[in-house]
């Protein structure tokens, strides 16, 4: 008897040991078909974002002039002699001061475009201020870089005729050594605020009526109903245009730095992408030009990590 007992147990420890083995099997093959469908965007992941960043840190090590076949290897020197560039100093210093002013803009005014646009919503006015906010997202940056160097214009320029009708006097807007970085940067801001408008309205028009409703019912007030209903409900929507404004913030200049003013006066409008594109494809210096998307890559990655570090706690996703 004890011995079928045990003859008892044994096979139906291997009948539980099969199973398991089973069913690990059957969760490897979900998973790799799992991974099958998602190869072919890792494959232009690695083939469009981490094979070019480990090949610029690859060439920041050589001296080499694009062309010729002589690749001089000159170790960490391309990074040691950038600060010593006044220009990079300069464009390093406007970086910090694009990133200072456009994302704030960028994050806060559609934010408050989109609330006060809320209680309109069922008009048709709402949609007419739509249209009009977002009409500049859907063309290109150097064709509303073109629109806006035509309104900067000294000479023939819609805001110099407004100034002038004024009793003003006419401005070099894209000349003057201190007015120009900020023309780059409201035409930054008019091109891509219909974008995150859009997001937050959207975003409001998420939030549940019942919570509302019931805020309404307690005694909460529109402030009140703002702060502790509607703000932790589009946290989310807030978190991705403030994570996604910083890293794109320096790229979406590059267009209007280089139509309305090429880096100038006195590259007083230039930021660490458009030095970049100069060093790379105006002066041939390709390693010091991989030097500066390697810091660059690394201050973006430095920033998102601590936006997701103290930030994201502060977010309501449920």
């Amino acid at each position: 008897m004890a011995t079928s007992r045990s003859q008892i147990q044994r096979t139906v420890g291997a009948g539980g040991t099969a199973r398991r083995a089973g069913a690990r099997r059957a969760l490897t093959a979900e998973a790799g078909f799992g991974y099958l469908f998602v190869a072919p965007l890792l494959l232009l992941i690695v083939a469009f974002i981490y094979w070019p960043l480990l090949y610029s840190a690859y060439l920041s090590l050589y001296d080499w002039n694009f062309v010729s076949p002589d690749w001089r290897f000159v170790g960490a020197s391309n990074y040691t002699r950038l600060p010593d560039d006044p220009r990079f100093r300069l464009a390093l210093w406007q970086t910090v001061v694009y990133v200072l002013a456009l994302v704030p803009i960028k994050v806060f005014l559609p934010l408050g475009l989109a609330l006060l646009l809320w209680p309109i919503r069922r008009s048709r006015a709402q949609g007419v201020y739509r249209l009009m906010l977002f009409t500049p997202t859907v063309i290109s940056f150097a064709v509303a870089a073109l629109v806006w160097l035509w309104i900067f214009n000294p000479l023939q320029g819609v805001l110099n005729q407004m100034i002038l009708g004024a009793g003003g006097s006419r401005i070099n807007w894209l000349s003057n050594p201190q007015i120009a970085i900020w023309c780059v940067i409201i035409v930054s801001t008019w091109k891509v605020l219909g974008f995150n408008l859009l997001l937050y309205l959207a975003a409001l028009e998420a939030v549940p009526d019942e919570y509302v409703e019931a805020g309404s019912i307690d005694g909460a007030g529109g402030w009140h109903l703002l702060r502790y209903i509607r703000w932790p409900l589009i946290t989310p929507t807030f978190f991705f245009i403030l994570v996604t404004t910083v890293i794109f913030v320096n790229d979406e200049v590059f267009s209007a730095i280089s139509v309305l003013t090429d880096g100038g006066p006195f590259d007083r409008s230039i930021n660490l992408v458009f030095y970049l594109y100069q060093q790379a494809f105006r002066y041939f210096q390709i390693g010091m030009a991989s030097a500066v998307a390697i810091i660059l890559s690394l201050a973006v990655i430095l920033l998102t990590w601590l936006q997701f570090r103290f930030v994201e706690r502060h977010v309501h996703y449920g």
